[in-house]
């Protein structure tokens, strides 16, 4: 009786520690992106829950070396589980507040970023850290 209850017991510790992975963030959006765009800019995207993110891009030029181009947030929406669309919003002197989308797709572990819509433009391939 003592050793079926210990049984027992074990089980539902497994289940409790697996149930803790489900709430982990694998295979959604939130989390670090990085990778090259077709212009060879190095894109770091990191994704949090509340729908923010940070944008972070890097380029290398053979004279300085590895530069910062430039750290900015943004928002997103999440449309499906795989896709998403990224907002940005900055100030135009001649037009005033300006608003970026960039779409993405999330197949795996890769997040392909597009210009337009999902088919439109390939910016470029991410990979989740």
């Amino acid at each position: 009786m003592l050793a079926i209850m210990m049984v027992a017991m074990l089980s539902v510790g497994f289940v409790a520690c697996s149930s803790d992975d489900d709430d982990s963030d694998s295979g959604s959006v939130v989390g670090t992106w990085s990778g090259t765009t077709d212009d060879d800019v190095h894109l770091s995207l990191n994704f949090k829950k509340n729908g923010t993110g940070t944008w972070t891009q890097r380029y290398y030029d053979s004279y300085y070396g590895t530069e910062e181009r430039g750290s900015f947030s943004f928002s997103y929406e999440m449309e499906s589980k795989s896709k998403g669309i990224i907002i940005t919003t900055y100030y135009d002197s001649y037009s005033g507040d300006e608003s970026d989308y960039l779409f993405f797709k999330i197949e795996g572990k890769k997040m392909f970023l597009f210009e337009g819509d999902y088919d439109d433009y390939l910016l470029g391939v991410l990979t989740k850290e």
